[in-house]
Parts: C-alpha cells; sequence; structure tokens
C-alpha cells in the first residue's frame, strides 16, 4: 500500500481529501506542522509527501530543505494558496517534485499521485501489453506471411518501449508470459533459415539493407552529397545501446534511423570484413582469398579491411579519393588523437572510423566477474554502455563533427544476445565460437541450431565438400558432448554473438545530419 505523508498546519479541514485517498487504498498520515513531519519521517516509510507552504513556524520550503538532507528521491508536492511566480520558481528550485495551487479537489490530488507515483508502472504495464499483444499476431501468422520488415518493426518496438521505461518492460513481460517471447525469437530464426538465402541473392528494391550493400546504399550515397562524411562503425552495438546515445546527440543533429540485418554468422570477421568489403563471406573467399582468413580465436582476422574497403568504393564507381583514411580506434588516447587529427583525416572529405570499446565490454564481461557483477542482465549492461558513452571521447568526436557540419553514418557489425540455455553438438574439425560452428560431420538439435549445409547458399565460403556451419537459435549456445556441466556455467547469462536472434542481427543504420551550432 502506498503511503502519503499530508503536511498542512489545518489538516483538520482535508478530512474529505484524505477519506477520499483512503478509499482509493492510499494510507495517509498527517502533520500539523514542519517538525512532526520530520518526526515522522524517521519512523515511517513514506512514499510521497504533500506540503502546505503557508504554515505557523517551519514553512513548507524550509521543511523541503530539511526533508532533501536525508531524503534525496522522496517525492513533494507542494500545495499553497499562493500563486506568486517567485515562490513556484523557489518551490521547483528547491527539488520539489510538483506544485498545486489551492483550491485542488481530491481528483487532483490522486492525479498527481498517480504520474509520480505509478506512472512509469502504468505505462509499462501498458507497453508490455502492447507487445504481447504484438507478439501474439506474429505468432498467429504463417512464416510465409512474414516478411524482414514486421521482425524489424516488432523488435524496434519492444527495445524502444523497454528503453523507455528503464528496462522494467522485461521485467513486465516476463511476467506476463516468459515463453512467449522464447518462442517469439525461435520464430524468428526459422525465418531466417526460410528466407536468408533469398536475402543475400536478391538486389531489388525490396531487398533488406545487409552487411554487404550498407556500401552501395547507404555510405555511397551519402559520400556524393556531402563534403565531409564520417562512417562510423560501432563493434558490437545493439539497438538498446544506440538509444542510451541518442538523446545526447539529438541537439547537435538530425537523426534519421534505419535498420540493417547482419550477414551470417553475425560475428566480426564475417559481418565486419563483409561491411568494409560490400561482399558476402563466400565472395571475399572467391576474390581475395590470399586476404581471406577463417581461423576463428587468432587476432587480425579483419586486418584487411582498409584493403577491402578502397577496392570496394574503387568497384562502386566513388568519386572520392580511392584511399579513403581508416581508423580502428580501442583507447580513449587513440580516440582524443583522432579528434585533434580531423582535419587531416578530412583533407579528402571521407573518413571511416571503427570504435571497438562496446565489443571489449562485451567480451571482458564474459571474462570478468567484476563486469559481470556490475551488469548481471541486459537493463544494467545497457546503463554500463551508456555511462561510459557519456564521458567517452566519442561525445566529444560527434561535438566536434557537428561543429564541422560533417554527416555521419552510423551501424554496427552485429549485437549480442544474452545467452542463457546450451545445446550439444558432435563434429569434427570444428572451429568457431560458441553461437556458430563450422566443421565437418556436423550435428545438432535442430530445434535449437540452425545447420547451413551448402555453405554456398549461405554466401559462405565452400572450400571442401563436407563443410557445414552451425548456428544457435535465440538464446541457445553451442558446447560439446564431452564438455563438464560445471564448465559451462562460465558461458551461461553471457552476452554472446554469431548466431540467429533480434538482438545479433537487427543492427541500427543511422543518419547523423549535423544542425547549425549556435
Amino acid at each position: 500500500m502506498i503511503t502519503i505523508l499530508w503536511v498542512d498546519d489545518e489538516i483538520q479541514h482535508l478530512r474529505s481529501h484524505t477519506r477520499y485517498l483512503e478509499k482509493h487504498d492510499f494510507k495517509v498520515l498527517t502533520a500539523h506542522s514542519g517538525q512532526q513531519a520530520l518526526d515522522i519521517l524517521r519512523t515511517n516509510q513514506v512514499d510521497i509527501v504533500l506540503m502546505d507552504q503557508m504554515m505557523v513556524g517551519m514553512d513548507g520550503m524550509e521543511t523541503v530543505t530539511r526533508i532533501r538532507k536525508n531524503y534525496h528521491v522522496l517525492p513533494i508536492v507542494m500545495v499553497t494558496q499562493s500563486e506568486e511566480e517567485e515562490l513556484m520558481d523557489l518551490a521547483i528550485g528547491g527539488e520539489v517534485d510538483d506544485y498545486l495551487t489551492k483550491p485542488v479537489n481530491p481528483s487532483q490530488i490522486l492525479l498527481v499521485i498517480k504520474k509520480l507515483l505509478m506512472g512509469n508502472r502504468l505505462r509499462t504495464q501498458r507497453a508490455a501489453r502492447e507487445i504481447a499483444d504484438q507478439t501474439t499476431r506474429v505468432m498467429d501468422m504463417l512464416s510465409h506471411e512474414m516478411d524482414w520488415r514486421k521482425w524489424v518493426n516488432i523488435y524496434r518496438s519492444w527495445v524502444e518501449k523497454d528503453v523507455d521505461s528503464g528496462g522494467s518492460l522485461s521485467d513486465e513481460m516476463r511476467s506476463v508470459d516468459r515463453n512467449r517471447f522464447s518462442d517469439l525469437e525461435l520464430n524468428f530464426s526459422k525465418h531466417v533459415e526460410l528466407k536468408y538465402r533469398d536475402w543475400i541473392s536478391d538486389t531489388g528494391p525490396d531487398s533488406p539493407l545487409m552487411s554487404h550493400n550498407y556500401l552501395e546504399r547507404v555510405v555511397v550515397p551519402q559520400m556524393e552529397s556531402s563534403d565531409e562524411l564520417v562512417m562510423l562503425v560501432i563493434d558490437c552495438m545493439r539497438y538498446d545501446q544506440w538509444l542510451t546515445m541518442a538523446p545526447i546527440l539529438e541537439k547537435w543533429f538530425h537523426i534519421e534511423t534505419d535498420f540493417m540485418l547482419t550477414v551470417l554468422p553475425s560475428a566480426t570477421p564475417y559481418s565486419r570484413n563483409a561491411i568494409f568489403a560490400g561482399l558476402l563471406p563466400r565472395d571475399i573467399w572467391r576474390f581475395y582469398r590470399h586476404k581471406w582468413d577463417e581461423n576463428y580465436g587468432e587476432s587480425g582476422l579483419n586486418r584487411h579491411e582498409h584493403y577491402f574497403l578502397t577496392e570496394a568504393l574503387r568497384r562502386l564507381g566513388c568519386s572520392r579519393s580511392i584511399q579513403p583514411e581508416y581508423a580502428k580506434i580501442s583507447t580513449r588516447r587513440e580516440g582524443e588523437t583522432l579528434i585533434h587529427s580531423l582535419s587531416k583525416s578530412l583533407k579528402d572529405g571521407f573518413l571511416t572510423v571503427i570504435v571497438n570499446y562496446i565489443d571489449h565490454l562485451t567480451h571482458g564481461r564474459s571474462e570478468l566477474d567484476l563486469i559481470r557483477d556490475l551488469a548481471p542482465d541486459v537493463t544494467s549492461f545497457r546503463k554500463l554502455a551508456e555511462t561510459w558513452f557519456r564521458s567517452s571521447f566519442l561525445k566529444d568526436l560527434f561535438h566536434t563533427l557537428a561543429a564541422r557540419g560533417a554527416t555521419v553514418v552510423i551501424t554496427s557489425d552485429h549485437g549480442s544476445v544474452f545467452s542463457s540455455r546450451e545445446t550439444r553438438i558432435k563434429g569434427r574439425g570444428v572451429s568457431g565460437s560458441i553461437r556458430f560452428r563450422f566443421g565437418n560431420s556436423l550435428s545438432a538439435d535442430p530445434k535449437a541450431v540452425i545447420h547451413a549445409r551448402n555453405p554456398a547458399d549461405w554466401g559462405l565460403p565452400d572450400e571442401t565438400p563436407s563443410k557445414s556451419y552451425l548456428f544457435a537459435r535465440s538464446d541457445y549456445f553451442m558446447m560439446f558432448q564431452n564438455v563438464p556441466r560445471d564448465e559451462m556455467h562460465k558461458f551461461r547469462n553471457t552476452f554472446q554473438h554469431g548466431g540467429v536472434s533480434l538482438e545479433e542481427m537487427i543492427v541500427p543504420s543511422i543518419i547523423l545530419k549535423p544542425k547549425s551550432m549556435r
């Protein structure tokens, strides 16, 4: 039950108001003075304070000041007969959460209490119902009735509502029906299994934006229409993480939001190379075989990106310099150095920047208990990325680019999914990560894994006839039969990528157009 503390030196005249609130299942405590209010707060759990300003002795503002010394987030509403603007400013400046002028009717009091205490909860419940209804409609549709746009729309709606709720939506949806949303992810993987090969072979205007056509469909058109263009790839960035950055950038840029589907596997050696080469992994291997390396886990699998980018821009007939500037940023010092040398880097009007921090944070969380304890779930991990951005070189870079009038295109090579369920696999010569595998004689549970038996059809290298790939569905991760269960513990509830999930495969494609700087 919500407890209200109403402070007024004429509280006896407000009995009808307190009875009204009690009929609506609120507990109402009353105080005749500021000192009595402070005494009540010391011994009672109070959710909100209604404070009269004009009281004998300690007035309302003085009482608020003393309350704030010990109760920094307790909602306080000022209720007074005064309509002086100076007093209103003083009240708001004194950390009062809302302001009502007498006479007030009980419904006004009820409304402000619901807004301050229950607003987020009510909005979250409504959003959860909307997402649940949308999910039900999707689940009722046959796979061939869905298309990639519908999947993007439901994912976008889901993420935006969850971010707006501060992460409460995910908890609310799990309380509604945990299995329903797991089934939704599995349905998405079935759709990918059915349609992915068509997506990568379709070059028409109705085909999805994907890693291998991002240069042609986004970067080159913006390059032709912008004096200065920066292509920014934030490795391993999820859409929810982008949404925590966007509000800071709105005052500097007009933000155009679209989405890109990553190629498979949704892992850096494949998806990021596909972005820079403008080719599927299969075709990178065919055309640049001496530069293709698939020994996953070794360093340098993306060491030819600059070369791939130069070749791709030449192949696409780009009129700009065929030696584009390229920077890979992993530390703050490297980022600050880039900012100080922007004029040199943008001398030909085009710069590509890769930011690895979120990828490092994702891998670090899997390997370090400290980071896992700081960010045990999706919401806290999102907040950790937001905290980094607010004090990062990347924020300063955006500000500097806006001041220069540069256009910025932003995407990610892949996202990540919170992996919590294991599935066992078999095979020979197997390599890859726990979200994707490749090798010979592979076998796995088809309910948990997509088996790509003809790699070339999936846009992947097929150097041996017996080679195939496995992609984990939903939140599964793959382990060999002989791995003991206690060894699996370090992988459970970690953020992984390489498989087929909404969070991994649907990444933002953002265009930032600079606003006039004041």
